[in-house]
């Protein structure tokens, strides 16, 4: 018989021999040969047959041609280990099996060891270079201590790639269930998107409805508001909300970037901050009494989404029995500000004060940086603030002095937010470069002993 239908394995060198223990068999590494020699398989299951690896025996597949291998793997999709003969049918029978598992059936997880005889049909280094495979072996030079280590090098590496498929699955499904609990915990949200879908002219009416009342009066407080989008859906949002007969929280926040992504996210706040003011009634959850927690979740919330966008937002509660209020400010600019309006008859002007604090925009690092301040309020005031696209309507003139420019809009007692909005000509723009929020809070009047 030729070279190649005969498989002797070389003399080993003397040295330590493996122990042998007894172990609890948990499973089996499926092992294909390929090989036209019934010979060939039956030396190679001799060598392997009390071989033991991680626990686990081996169980043969035997294809005595390509064609039977092909058959063999289409139906077992979770072979370990092929040892393939390279000429068998045909002198380059193996090297097409390999071309068929990879390329065809796109098997990349079964480790494949080429065997030969006739190392000048296949040389080794063309042989590694242009296919696929994870060892080459002359029969010649195969003694079964190597053929056992190439077996345990194929199988560790099988597992290792079994191990990283199996954490991607695992991934795939974690963030599948994550969407799924998403969708759980804005069904609302859900079900309006999906009303919306055909119209964004109909998102656009569902977005203003999730606004506040323009005007509206919470606890003696009186709030109104302006909203005016750059395109059909808004990226800036606020609200403002009784929790409960002490306590009234408000907000005003603008996502990155425009449409429909960025209005996504409004409508994630929204949920988010009606949440959590249903924990503080129903689990006695203080979060919403609490800026910098607010922010703190909502950052790892939207970290977590990775939606690749992220808000700044001021967001305050007042104290309405002691005349405070405690506010925290992430990115939001222009800096609020406070009319003081002085019941002094000596000094009758209106007292500006700016609600400085700096923070970082929610949703864009790890680990945020966020800074609560606490007020008195002024016994009679009014409080402003807007959104950045106030900026780009402003004349260049105004532009340079942007803050003095509006801080003097409220020089008179008098001034409300139509007749500011007037001023500003906000009414009558048909186009905004971006999207523009104007929020008004006043009090008249407390009952306490606090002086303005």
């Amino acid at each position: 018989m030729e070279q190649e239908d005969v498989l002797v394995f070389a003399d080993e060198k003397d040295g330590p021999k493996p122990k042998t223990e007894e172990v609890a068999i948990t499973g089996f590494w499926k092992i294909l040969i390929v090989d036209d020699e019934p010979h060939v398989h039956q030396v190679t299951e001799l060598v392997l047959r009390d071989f033991v690896f991680e626990n686990k025996k081996i169980k043969f597949f035997n294809a005595y041609s390509a064609a039977e291998a092909i058959k063999i793997l289409e139906e077992i999709n979770d072979v370990s280990l092929a040892i393939v003969d390279v000429v068998m049918e045909e002198d380059d029978a193996g090297l097409n099996l390999v071309k068929y598992v990879r390329e065809i059936i796109k098997d990349k997880k079964v480790r494949i060891i080429l065997r030969t005889g006739q190392p000048g049909v296949a040389p080794e280094k063309e042989v590694i270079i242009e296919y696929d495979i994870n060892d080459y072996k002359e029969k010649v030079e195969l003694s079964a201590q190597k053929l056992i280590t190439s077996v345990i090098v194929a199988l560790r590496n099988y597992e290792y790639i079994a191990e990283i498929s199996a954490l991607n699955a695992n991934l795939e499904q974690r963030v599948a269930d994550r969407v799924d609990d998403l969708k759980q915990a804005n069904k609302k949200l859900q079900e309006t998107l999906e009303e919306i879908q055909e119209d964004q002219e109909a998102a656009r009416i569902m977005q203003y409805k999730l606004l506040p009342k323009e005007k509206t009066e919470i606890l003696g407080y009186k709030f109104s508001s302006k909203f005016f989008s750059s395109m059909t859906l808004s990226g800036d949002f606020l609200d403002y909300f009784e929790i409960n007969e002490r306590y009234l929280g408000f907000y005003i926040a603008d996502v990155s970037g425009h449409g429909v992504s960025s209005a996504i996210v409004t409508v994630l706040l929204k949920n988010f901050i009606d949440n959590a003011i249903e924990k503080f009634y129903n689990e006695n959850d203080f979060m919403i009494l609490t800026p910098s927690l607010i922010c703190k979740r909502l950052n790892s919330e939207l970290l977590r989404e990775n939606l690749g966008k992220y808000l700044t937002i001021f967001y305050a509660i007042i104290d309405t029995a002691e005349h405070k209020m405690h506010y925290i400010n992430c990115g939001q600019f222009p800096y609020p500000f406070i009319a003081d309006i002085c019941e002094d008859k000596e000094n009758p002007k209106v007292k500006i004060s700016v609600l400085e604090g700096k923070g970082t925009p929610v949703g864009l690092f790890k680990t945020p940086v966020f800074s609560v301040r606490e007020i008195v309020l002024p016994k009679r005031f009014k409080m402003a603030m807007f959104s950045d696209g106030i900026i780009e309507i402003l004349s260049d003139e105004n532009i340079k002095n942007s803050d003095e420019y509006l801080h003097g809009l409220f020089n008179n007692e008098n001034a409300d937010i139509d007749k500011i909005s007037s001023q500003l000509g906000l009414e009558n723009r048909s186009y905004f470069p971006d999207d523009l929020t104007f929020l008004m809070i006043e009090k008249d009047n407390f009952t306490g002993d606090n002086n303005g």
